[in-house]
């Protein structure tokens, strides 16, 4: 059922559930309410007619009594019809009174009807009009009464709507939290086994079973990212035969170039002065560095010096700066480029591969771009718990519409005079592993030429 719906048609049935059994119950209170002030008012109407023809009957009683005796006394003819006229207007009022009088009032009512027929036939008897009002008098009791109980009634009626009123109340608020609470699960419970096979994906894992129960929109969202995932095991798998080809392709001839240069240190091709000698060892040096990551990449599909890895130990930061600078001696003496090294740091903590790799990047890149003659300038500290260092060269620098994109992976701005464009590699992977070290490089902006910046907070010995 679920999958043939939306997360948007999800809400909007949730919504108007929410909203439409509250809305039920207030149509619901509101027509009791309604009946409710109809009965009071026909209750209210009723009584006071029952009191108005209770009030006329006591006034015709009076006026039949008093007429009755003075026409017995003085045998007026005027006075008789009076007292046969009120008493006519008394059993018109009683007679209408018995049409909706309540249970407890007909005995009087009945009683008064046969009083008043039986009075014009008999003599003044004085004991029967005592009779007569004592009725009517306990007629207008009983009505009273009547009318009371009706208002009792009535308001019971509305103590009780008073309670439904509440249950209902209670009943549509935990209606609405119950719907609540079952759309947040059909919504959440899908979302939550995606966000945990997609921390899952990130983390590394592949091929993961995405068939996906919810809403429609959710499953295509999950066989969305089910092609994802077979891409990324491709784009995995093209990586890993592209690493194996290069590192194969490039083994051979580097195999060739430090036998070349072991051939040389020995002199097998005749005797070297000291300089040469030198710049032999650097030769077989770098070679064999070199050989050695082609090799891990060969055996590991990107090897140690790609990892994520890393390797905390405490090294001279200066004197990796040293080394590094030497390794390189033979391109920066070709530029006839002047080194100027400030280092006011010594022992600092961090992974000295990745700071090796990054210092390499930073290097060649300043001697690449350094005009003939040029300085190289290498500065290196520490401050507040974070070792930094700095390579800036006289170059043409960055122009300030490329510097956002001089890290980006395969970027290449233009290429010196004379030479090739770069992979566009070596700067994304040197800020790469300064991000994995807690830190940084940037480019800073001041010039002339281009100045990098590299800090990494020292983690505590352990």
């Amino acid at each position: 059922m679920l999958r043939f719906l939306s997360f948007r048609s999800l809400l909007l049935a949730g919504f108007l559930g929410v909203a439409l059994i509250p809305a039920a119950a207030l149509m619901q209170l509101r027509h009791a309410l309604g009946l409710a002030a109809d009965s009071a008012q026909r209750h209210q109407r009723q009584g006071q007619r029952w009191q108005e023809i209770a009030r006329l009957s006591q006034e015709q009683a009076v006026q039949f009594e008093r007429a009755s005796r003075q026409a017995l006394i003085l045998r007026d003819r005027k006075l008789a019809q009076t007292a046969s006229q009120a008493r006519g207007e008394l059993l018109r009022a009683q007679q209408t009174l018995r049409l909706d009088a309540p249970a407890e009032a007909l005995p009087d009512i009945d009683a008064i009807l046969d009083l008043a027929s039986r009075l014009p036939a008999l003599p003044a008897v004085q004991r029967l009009f005592r009779e007569l009002n004592q009725r009517l008098e306990r007629q207008q009791q009983a009505l009273a009464a009547a009318g009371e109980t009706r208002q009792a009634s009535w308001r019971g009626d509305i103590e009780r709507m008073r309670q439904q009123a509440n249950r209902l109340a209670w009943l549509a608020l935990a209606a609405a939290v119950l719907l609540a609470l079952l759309f947040t699960l059909l919504i959440h419970a899908p979302l939550r086994g995606l966000q945990r096979r997609i921390a899952r994906l990130a983390g590394g894992a592949r091929q993961l079973e995405w068939r996906q129960s919810g809403p429609a929109d959710l499953q295509r969202l999950s066989r969305e990212l089910a092609q994802l995932d077979l891409r990324l095991v491709e784009l995995e798998q093209q990586k890993t035969r592209f690493f194996r080809q290069v590192s194969h392709e490039l083994k051979t001839p580097l195999a060739s170039i430090h036998e070349a240069a072991a051939l040389l240190r020995e002199q097998v091709a005749g005797p070297l002065n000291a300089q040469q000698s030198r710049i032999v060892g650097i030769l077989g040096n770098n070679a064999l560095t070199l050989r050695q990551r082609v090799e891990a990449l060969l055996k590991q599909d990107a090897g140690p010096w790609l990892s994520s890895e890393l390797h905390l130990s405490s090294f001279s930061l200066s004197s990796l700066l040293e080394s590094r600078l030497a390794s390189c001696q033979p391109l920066w003496q070709a530029k006839r480029l002047t080194i100027e090294l400030d280092s006011v740091a010594s022992q600092v903590r961090g992974d000295a591969s990745k700071v090796e790799t990054i210092v390499d990047n930073l290097l060649l890149n300043a001697i690449r771009h350094s005009p003939a003659g040029g300085r190289l300038t290498l500065r290196c500290g520490r401050a507040r718990g974070q070792a930094w260092l700095e390579v800036a060269d006289q170059g043409p620098g960055v122009p300030g519409a490329l510097r956002d994109k001089i890290f980006e992976p395969f970027w290449s701005g233009p290429a010196p005079d004379g030479e090739r464009p770069g992979s566009g590699l070596g700067l994304t992977m040197a800020r790469g592993y300064a991000q994995l070290m807690g830190g940084d490089l940037s480019l800073l902006a001041d010039g002339p030429g281009a100045r990098f910046r590299l800090h990494w907070p020292e983690p505590e010995s352990t």
